[in-house]
């Protein structure tokens, strides 16, 4: 692996956690408390950027085992 792929797998998930992190954040309404504060799980965010960090690391070997066993 180069730098240049995990710098650019690290802006990726890194974008992709903050756009739809934020889109859920703002529209969910299950995230407001009876004081109309909100409350966010970063469990969520944790899991999500993980899982698009590494997507986006091995999306070539993914995509060439996936075309493989077809």
């Amino acid at each position: 692996m180069t730098q240049k792929k995990i710098i650019s797998s690290f802006a990726v998930a890194l974008f992709s956690t903050i756009f739809v992190g934020g889109i859920f954040y703002l529209t969910d309404n299950r995230f407001k408390t009876a004081e109309d504060e909100r409350m966010f799980s970063w469990g969520f965010v944790i899991i999500y950027f993980s899982g698009m960090f590494t997507v986006s690391l091995f999306a070539d070997k993914l995509m060439g085992f996936f075309k493989k066993n077809q």
